[in-house]
């Protein structure tokens, strides 16, 4: 059970980029263009040449292969150099290299993992593109939710390169965390975030729910408690925090926190409304609960639905605020394409011995259609009873008889008022 929000960690990263880092390092640095990404890396970076047979090959694919509508002739042009008789290992790795970047393009992920796979394979490119390209194979496998072929592949890349790069640590986390691994994304996450200098938020949640999901629920509280500190006014924090708590059998403090917020105005959408009524609702404040729908109606952050005034008019009742109980479900029956809200209208207006209200309004329910039709046929039976109409309640009661969860009840009071 993961008792934050599911998390599905969408990594295809930004890295997709398929650039050539050039053959001659020393020269590209010579010249003040960037130094290489994998400076600790232990593998000896190749040359990283073309044959001589193919040098127009590539430069007319490296010319094409991001051109839009040029995929299909891209792609036929990287094939034809993985091919050739004269094709060495950094012919094929690269041409490799590009058709997966255009499979992807196309959004053919499989296509694209198996070349990325063999370029990978061909252990040709020089660093920087070797390394980029184990980056965003592991990214198609988290996609594709081949977790147990991206953690080994990003366990690899880190041990070679020794990389200080908090993303590849934050992209390991995520496919730690959907493969159920979750001490494991944790330590990942702690190392981002140490590499980064901070933590970000997607991570803060990650980690978050990591913790929830292991059971170590003070971590999760104590950490859910530090991000909110530093950013007291952080609406996903205080959500975080709060469903923690909650979970946590601590209503009280998620209940606190949510309605702080609501009081800054910090809350503006339906659910926010929602989840600080349903904490009060199951803590029995159902007064507070009803005052919190309320003042989501009239600002507008709840839209006029049915259901809403459902839950208010069941908030009302409940805190035997009868009147505007009925004032609420009356609205919601006015708003609902069937019955149910008018059928528990029917219900209260029966118990208040508003009898003749009691019956239009589970006759109305009965024509919009509900579950239990003999439900609201007992309402209308009872309501005729204490309104001293005995044939109209006897008719009822056999309505009520027709439908199976009402008719032993109603055989057994049809019974009595027939003696």
């Amino acid at each position: 059970m993961k008792a934050l929000h599911t998390l599905k960690i969408v990594v295809l990263a930004v890295f997709l980029t398929a650039s050539f880092a050039a053959p001659d390092a020393d020269a590209q640095r010579k010249r003040g263009e960037p130094t290489e990404l994998y400076p600790d890396a232990a593998r000896k970076s190749p040359a990283g040449t073309y044959a001589p047979r193919l040098a127009k090959q590539h430069k007319t694919l490296q010319e094409i292969y991001t051109e839009e509508g040029r995929e299909q002739e891209a792609l036929a042009l990287a094939e034809e150099i993985i091919n050739h008789e004269r094709a060495k290992p950094f012919d094929k790795a690269i041409a490799m290299m590009t058709a997966g970047t255009v499979a992807v393009s196309m959004d053919d992920e499989a296509r694209g993992i198996d070349y990325f796979e063999r370029a990978i394979a061909e252990d040709a490119l020089v660093n920087d593109n070797h390394y980029n390209l184990m980056v965003n194979l592991a990214a198609l496998y988290i996609n594709a939710e081949q977790f147990d072929k991206a953690d080994p592949l990003l366990a690899r890349l880190i041990s070679e390169t020794s990389t200080k790069n908090p993303d590849v640590y934050a992209m390991q986390a995520s496919s730690f965390y959907n493969n159920d691994k979750f001490a494991e994304a944790i330590e990942s996450l702690k190392k981002a975030s140490e590499l980064k200098g901070e933590s970000q938020p997607q991570w803060n949640q990650m980690m978050l729910a990591a913790y929830a999901e292991l059971g170590q629920d003070d971590q999760a509280i104590a950490l859910g408690e530090s991000i909110l500190a530093k950013n007291p006014d952080d609406k996903r924090a205080i959500s975080n925090l709060a469903l923690l708590y909650s979970n946590n059998e601590q209503p009280e403090k998620a209940v606190a926190l949510l309605d702080g917020a609501r009081k800054r105005g910090l809350l503006n959408e339906a659910v926010d409304y929602e989840r600080i009524f349903s904490t009060y609702y199951n803590m029995e404040q159902e007064a507070q609960a009803a005052g919190v729908l309320e003042e989501g109606l009239a600002k507008g952050i709840l839209p006029q639905e049915a259901k809403y005034y459902t839950m208010l008019a069941q908030a009302h009742y409940f805190s035997d605020s009868i009147a505007p109980a009925i004032s609420a479900a009356q609205k919601a029956a006015d708003l609902s394409k069937d019955g149910e809200p008018g059928l528990f209208l029917a219900q209260v207006l029966g118990q208040e011995d508003r009898n003749a209200e009691a019956i239009a309004a589970a006759r109305a329910a009965i024509a919009k259609g509900v579950k239990s039709p003999g439900t609201a046929w007992m309402v209308i039976a009872r309501a005729e009873y204490y309104s001293d109409n005995l044939a109209a309640a006897k008719t009822a009661y056999r309505e009520a008889a027709k439908d199976p969860t009402t008719r032993d009840q109603a055989q057994k009071a049809l019974a009595q008022i027939s003696r």
